[in-house]
Order: structure tokens, then C-alpha cells, then sequence
């Protein structure tokens, strides 16, 4: 198999694994009413031990964070206002709505990335620009009111928390590459994942729970949504950006939220009509244009 084929793979299973341990994420809310807190608590501590021994095991230099101070201070920036709040308000979308208009507020993170480099003037203003927002924004619209503005299909509450999770993963995103410059990016999510579980761990009292409780069938999708749709969808994806080009991991990580959004429909039994498919198409696109964008920008500086 080629790099290419090998890279190819490489992100198409971390994309559906990402989209299928959301979907599974909203059967744990909704069948067996699951604490929130508690499951990302276990869900970062043990995902991040996973890839960290994933890293030991490809012989990463795993301890080489803690040898610099501002290393490590920007580690634990990067943990709780990047890592922590990324996968925070992604769930607590899931849980008050669905997997899949969550996946896909959470898509809007390019666009919130480039709104924010507009206001700061840290980038010029062009005409595309100003499409790539009002395109975005009635593809939004569309997705949550299916195309009626006094009928909003989503709960409100999952919207804030889709909204903010888009901002969080725009964070998440633009604050990590300083951290991947000096470091692998295995061993840095590796450790954003561990700290990030053991700082929520100290707000609750997740000892209180048995995970008994949950019977095989709970606690089997439990075990998938950390190894799988969390600690192997990032260590896949991590390896597939050596061996395809930016735009091509972009058009095949939208495999993710139709992930979601298939199995919503299938298998829980989620309503999504014709117009909010739409506006998801619409959203699915503006990413891709963002990211070829952002291609031929670096390939033509």
C-alpha cells in the first residue's frame, strides 16, 4: 500500500470512529442517563493514558514537556482552555441536543478562525471573506431552524453549547501549533488529554459513581467511545497528516459529521429533514473552501 492509499485510510477511520463515539456518546445520555462530568472525566484520563503508552510503545520522547518550563505552562493553557473545553462542550451539546447538529456546530471552528484573524487585522480583508461568513452563517440557519426562523428545530441549549464548542475547537486548533513546533503532537495530546481529566476530576465526585450500574452493554460503549472514538480516531488522524496534503484530510474528515448524522438517523432514530441536510452540505462546504484556501496560501506565500 502507497502513502497516499495508507494516509487515505488513516483519516477515514479516524473520521468515523470520531463520528460514530458521538453518536454512541448521545446513546449513553439518553438510554442510560450518564453524568456528564464523570464520563469525560474517565474519558480524557484514560484516552490520554492510551495515547501516551501509544507513544512510548513508537518510542516518542514522552517526558521531554516537563524539561521546560514555558513548554510545560503552555501544555496546561492548552489542556484546559483548549483540550478541556473542546471536548466539554462538544458532549454537553450531545447531551442537551444531538451527535449530529453537534459534530456540525462544532465545524464552524474555520470560520470562528477566520472572523476572529479578520477583527484582529492579523489578516487582510477580502470579498471572499466576508461570502465565506454569510454563506456559513445561512448554512447555520438552515441546520437549526430548517429554513423557518420561528421554528427552531434544535434545543437552545444545545445551540450555545454547539456555538461555544466551535469557538473552543478554533482555540484548540490555533494555540496547538505552537506546541507541535518542539513536540510530537501524540505525546502533546496525549498529556492534554490526561490533564485535562484529572483537572475536571477535582470538580466532581466521580467516585460516586458504579460504573455497574451501566450494565455490559453500557459499559461496552463506554470502552468504545474512549479507545476508539477518542484515543484511536486521534492517533489515526495524527498519522494520516504525514502522507496526504491538508485539502485532502479536509474533504475526508466531513466523513465525521455524516458519520454522525447517518447513524443519528438510523440508528437513533433522530429526525433530520431535507432542509437541514442542506445546510449541512452548505457547512461541509465552507470548510473545504476554507481549507484549499489556506493550501494555496502557504503554497504561494
Amino acid at each position: 500500500m502507497n502513502n497516499k492509499l495508507k494516509g487515505i485510510l488513516f483519516v477515514t477511520l479516524g473520521a468515523t470512529f470520531w463520528g460514530v463515539g458521538g453518536t454512541v456518546s448521545q446513546q449513553l445520555f439518553q438510554k442510560y442517563d450518564i453524568s456528564l462530568d464523570w464520563f469525560i472525566t474517565i474519558r480524557l484520563i484514560f484516552s490520554g493514558l492510551f495515547l501516551l503508552l501509544l507513544a512510548v510503545i513508537r518510542k516518542q520522547p514522552v517526558f521531554n514537556v516537563f524539561r521546560n518550563r514555558h513548554t510545560l505552562f503552555q501544555l496546561i493553557i492548552y489542556s484546559i482552555f483548549g483540550m478541556l473545553a473542546v471536548q466539554y462542550t462538544f458532549l454537553a451539546s450531545i447531551e442537551a441536543g444531538n451527535a449530529a447538529v453537534a459534530t456540525l456546530l462544532q465545524y464552524l471552528a474555520p470560520v470562528v478562525i477566520l472572523t476572529y484573524l479578520l477583527i484582529t487585522r492579523k489578516t487582510d480583508f477580502r470579498p471572499i471573506d466576508l461570502i465565506i461568513i454569510a454563506v456559513s452563517s445561512f448554512g447555520t440557519f438552515l441546520l437549526l431552524t430548517s429554513g423557518n426562523i420561528n421554528n427552531i428545530v434544535v434545543a437552545p441549549k444545545a445551540i450555545i453549547w454547539g456555538l461555544l464548542s466551535a469557538v473552543a475547537a478554533a482555540f484548540y486548533t490555533m494555540y496547538a501549533g505552537r506546541l507541535f513546533v518542539r513536540n510530537t503532537p501524540l505525546v502533546i495530546i496525549g498529556w492534554a488529554m490526561l490533564f485535562a481529566g484529572i483537572f475536571i476530576s477535582l470538580f466532581n465526585r466521580h467516585w460516586k459513581i458504579n460504573p455497574i450500574e451501566f450494565g455490559l452493554v453500557g459499559n461496552m460503549y463506554i470502552l468504545f467511545v474512549i479507545i476508539v472514538g477518542t484515543a484511536l480516531a486521534f492517533f489515526l488522524y495524527l498519522l494520516s497528516v504525514k502522507y496526504i496534503d491538508p485539502q485532502l484530510t479536509a474533504l475526508l474528515g466531513c466523513i465525521e459529521p455524516l458519520t454522525a448524522v447517518i447513524l443519528s438517523i438510523i440508528w437513533l432514530k433522530q429526525p433530520f429533514n431535507f432542509i437541514q441536510c442542506i445546510g449541512m452540505l452548505i457547512i461541509l462546504g465552507v470548510v473545504f473552501m476554507i481549507s484549499i484556501m489556506n493550501s494555496k496560501k502557504k503554497a504561494n506565500p
